[in-house]
């Protein structure tokens, strides 16, 4: 019985570490996506669960990369999403 609740536990933690890491990198994506101006990657990543104000390690996210290159038209569809557009929150 002891087994069987370790084992539990740490298949719990494992799907808990596994689907961050699908988020994270859904989040990543989302980034690059928005920098360069790929309007429908950026949907359908939003509805796979790609965090919209997610950061990367150089402090991008969605919103900035798509601002930085003039991609107003993922701009308009993150803000639509709600995303954060101040880069300071």
């Amino acid at each position: 019985m002891v087994k069987a609740g370790i084992a539990f536990a740490i298949g719990l933690v494992w799907v808990a570490c596994s689907q961050s890491a699908d988020r994270n990198k859904l989040s990543q994506d989302l980034i690059e996506a928005s920098r360069r101006g790929d309007a429908a990657r950026v949907d359908r990543l939003i509805r796979a669960g790609a965090d919209i104000n997610a950061v990367d390690a150089e402090g991008w996210t969605p919103y900035l990369a798509a601002a930085a290159e003039g991609n107003w038209q993922v701009m308009k569809l993150l803000r639509k999403q709600g995303c954060k557009t101040d880069p300071g929150f």
